[in-house]
């Protein structure tokens, strides 16, 4: 029988903020309790059992003696970020081929978690072709798509800035959506736009939560469905927000 290479409950903490860290970037749920039962498992555990949400994760696991460890890890906030859950996935398969020293592999995982989602000029202008190609195909006009296109780039802004108070996603998602919503009807009253209808259409699918609504789908296929649910609920909600955000300056100063 294979022995554990190190104590369970560090192997257990370890692989537990691992997860964690995979659902603050949007990973998959099934991914995420995959990832920490591949984990323990390469580090000698004989059993680990894991119950994850989008919220929090629930996970027990074994050792060749017959000792159980139980954690828990709850999950706050979370939001897409490609490029860490990739650095996070790099790491856990090197952990399942050659299990590393739990404290070394820690210093690795704050360092990936430490790494922000920042600015890059990718996402700037994945912001602008979206929004203005968005504008472009519901019926807008090329001025329209170029007011569009500085729009989306602010509500990027303003959600970074904005998040990075720790303030929560509906909140976030209502205040960003208001903010765009005001610009494009400033922009047709001075005469810069034709309509602040379309304007608000292309920029409503740079934040509208289609990833998310995806994510639910797929979970609920895969059997995952509480976390499942949970996602298309959130989905739902936000899309209310976003709703209830470009109705605001639409009631205050009407519509361009």
């Amino acid at each position: 029988m294979t022995q554990p290479l190190f104590a369970a409950s560090d192997v257990l903490s370890l692989a537990m903020d691992i997860g964690k860290s995979m659902i603050r970037c949007g990973a998959e749920i099934n991914r995420v309790e995959e990832t920490v039962v591949r984990i323990c498992r390469a580090y000698g555990m004989q059993r680990t059992d894991v119950f994850s949400i989008v919220s929090v994760i629930v996970a027990t696991t074994r050792d060749p003696d017959g000792k159980e460890v139980t954690l828990s890890r709850r999950i706050y906030s979370y939001a897409t970020n490609f490029r860490q859950l990739e650095q996070l996935n790099a790491l856990s398969r090197r952990l399942c081929a050659s299990p590393a020293e739990p404290a070394s592999v820690r210093e690795e995982l704050d360092g990936i978690n430490r790494d922000p989602l920042k600015l890059h000029p990718t996402v700037c202008i994945g912001n602008i072709l979206g929004a203005a190609a968005f504008t472009v195909f519901f019926g807008g006009s090329w001025k329209d798509a170029l007011a569009a296109a500085p729009i989306a780039v602010i509500l990027w802004l303003v959600t970074s800035l904005v998040r990075a108070h720790g303030m929560g996603k509906l909140f976030v998602t209502a205040l960003s959506s208001a903010t765009a919503g005001f610009l494009a009807i400033a922009f047709v009253k001075l005469g810069l736009a034709d309509s602040a209808g379309m304007i608000m259409i292309g920029d409503i699918m740079v934040i509208i939560p289609g990833l998310t609504l995806i994510h639910s789908v797929r979970e609920m296929l895969c059997g995952d469905l509480m976390s499942g649910l949970l996602r298309l609920l959130e989905s739902l909600i936000l899309a209310l927000a976003i709703a209830c955000g470009f109705a605001i300056p639409i009631l205050i100063l009407g519509g361009g």
